[in-house]
């Protein structure tokens, strides 16, 4: 099992809430009915910034998304589906800075686990 994480920025002309809001409310559906997903993807988890820390200094990131495939072929076979360039990629630049976000695929390695 891998998972790609992306490191997302919100589009710098949204507030931080309609940014969580899009998100978590609009993009989340697209990625849950998307056929694509269906086929490929194992787990989805949206990770976002708590508010307090905007009131910091600037944030290195507004959220993290975490998608679980089987394989690296499923991740790659998933971002040439043509479901998901269809309903799902266009979402994402109506939200995120694409030019500053970051994907990365990594094998998760548990160290400790109290839950």
């Amino acid at each position: 099992m891998i998972k790609l994480i992306v490191a997302i920025h919100r589009r710098p002309d949204m507030t931080v809430e309609n940014f969580q809001d899009h998100w978590l409310r609009q993009h989340a559906h697209l990625v849950k009915e998307n056929p694509a997903t269906k086929r490929y993807i194992r787990k989805y988890v949206q990770c976002h910034t708590l508010p307090d820390e905007y009131q910091q200094d600037e944030v290195a990131f507004d959220g993290t998304a975490e998608i679980w495939f089987d394989s690296v072929e499923d991740k790659d076979a998933f971002f040439n589906d043509p479901d998901y360039q269809k309903d799902i990629q266009p979402d994402e630049a109506r939200f995120a800075d694409m030019s500053r976000t970051v994907f990365f695929v990594t094998e998760e390695i548990s160290v400790l686990d109290n839950t």
